[in-house]
């Protein structure tokens, strides 16, 4: 522990009246309290900083004073209980913010003979800096929307979808093959299109095709196209397939857990050949093409129940994103909301606007179908809504009750809270009644002495 010699009973009169005028001159702020805890020093700056007389300081106790709500805490009292320097932020009746830092002046036998704290106004810079994450927050969801065509937008503001999408735009340029996982309707396609238009093939084709769509007697025809004869009812000119129309570009395979067992095989030889052969030829084509898959379904489950191949899934999830629900990520409700309320007011020449308790109900709300099923909300909400307030009666039935239900179990959350403060406040008031001091109640409730201070802030209970 540093003591800072000499201590101040070795200062003459003259010497302290020459620090107390220097202490005047200062533009940080001064604060000194005795040992007690007690106000004996402030200087002019700390009375301009935060509006405070020094007469209504002087004389009293740091406790007292945050009892009257002059600070919500004091370090001086952290500085005499801990024994060390000790910097915190305060705040200062109820627009003031202040960074205090409280230094122990030592006595000659190791005792703290008083503790001066210098006190620097950060109101400004906190406001400016709460401005600039405000407006870095805008930024990052208007940078974080990339507009594939007018229907599909990358929309969030959530931590768990800006790392896919700095993710997604690591390995866009690489002709890595991909699997995107998630539930329907988290944005698989879109977070596709992305990866697509952000590659070197952005002017190549992009195919997407829906193998659950597909019957499985036409699969391979429509994939790898087929020869003039090839079957019965096959066209003269025989069909190119969608692995040759994605030649130099993309091909998504949607819902690729549908794809049968033979085609699986024959997918595996375009990924570790490149080459295609069409139905019913004998000719290999070369095809320079990227696949992207993606699924709602466990391919990993799959391969260990035999229904997925094994060497197929590790060939196309070199990469592998799941994307979360929307209900796991609720930062990406609002931004959605907003932006297909906006999309469907521009495109059908309206002007609606959501209540706050709107925005409420559809953020508590679970959304099982992902965003798909927000965009088909808002769109029914604007073209079904004939005033220009869209209110709670407005909301489809289902969202209504399962956001009342959720808020009815905030509520009973909120009830026990104010259980579990009533009880505190007895145990406190007990404790205070007791015992003589503050430090004294503090040590039999077994807490620190600031946080007893700010339990009776909270509890609004006065020292007895």
């Amino acid at each position: 522990m540093v003591k800072n010699e000499p201590s101040t009973d070795e200062y003459t009169l003259e010497t302290l009246k020459e620090m107390r005028q220097i202490a005047e001159f200062s533009t940080d702020g001064i604060y000194v309290v005795d040992t007690e805890g007690i106000t004996i020093f402030v200087n002019l700056a700390y009375e301009k900083i935060t509006g405070y007389n020094r007469k209504e300081l002087i004389g009293q106790h740091m406790g007292d004073l945050i009892n009257r709500g002059y600070f919500d805490q004091s370090v001086s009292l952290l500085v005499l209980e801990q024994e060390r320097q000790i910097s915190i932020l305060q705040q200062i009746g109820n627009d003031k913010e202040v960074i205090v830092t409280g230094n122990p002046v030592w006595g000659r036998q190791g005792e703290i003979k008083m503790v001066v704290t210098s006190v620097r106004d950060v109101t400004e810079l906190n406001r400016m800096t709460r401005e600039l994450k405000k407006s870095r927050s805008l930024h990052e969801i208007q940078k974080n929307r990339y507009l594939t065509n007018e229907d599909h937008e990358m929309i969030f503001n959530s931590q768990e979808m800006h790392r896919i999408y700095e993710q997604a735009m690591t390995i866009a340029p690489f002709p890595t093959s991909i699997i995107i996982t998630g539930s329907s309707g988290v944005g698989k396609e879109v977070l596709a299109n992305l990866i697509h238009y952000q590659s070197d093939r952005k002017a190549h084709p992009f195919i997407k095709v829906n193998c659950g769509a597909i019957p499985e007697s036409l699969m391979e025809s429509e994939l790898f196209g087929y020869e003039y004869g090839a079957f019965t009812n096959a066209r003269k000119d025989g069909k190119v397939g969608l692995f040759e129309l994605a030649d130099k570009g993309t091909i998504l395979l949607d819902e690729i857990a549908e794809m049968p067992m033979p085609v699986q095989v024959s997918l595996l030889r375009v990924l570790q050949e490149k080459m295609i052969r069409r139905v019913g030829g004998t000719k290999s084509i070369s095809v320079d093409l990227r696949v992207i898959a993606a699924t709602n379904k466990d391919l990993h489950n799959m391969v260990r129940q035999g229904l997925f191949r094994e060497d197929l899934f590790y060939r196309i999830a070199v990469v592998e994103i799941e994307i979360p629900s929307l209900k796991n990520r609720k930062q990406d409700i609002r931004p959605l909301i907003e932006h297909y309320l906006g999309y469907y007011c521009k495109r059908f020449r309206l002007n609606k606007q959501l209540t706050e308790t709107c925005f409420d109900y559809l953020e508590r709300y679970s959304w099982p179908g992902n965003i798909r099923e927000l965009r088909n909300v808002m769109e029914n909400i604007v073209v079904a809504t004939s005033a220009d307030l869209i209110s709670l009666e407005h909301l489809p039935l289902p969202i209504r009750t399962q956001s009342q239900f959720a808020m009815e179990e905030f509520e009973d959350i909120r009830g026990l809270k104010s259980e579990v403060e009533k009880f505190e406040r007895v145990i406190i008031q007990k404790a205070l009644s007791e015992n003589s001091s503050l430090r004294k109640a503090a040590h039999q409730l077994r807490i620190d002495h600031s946080t007893l201070i700010k339990k009776m802030k909270r509890l609004n209970l006065q020292n007895p």
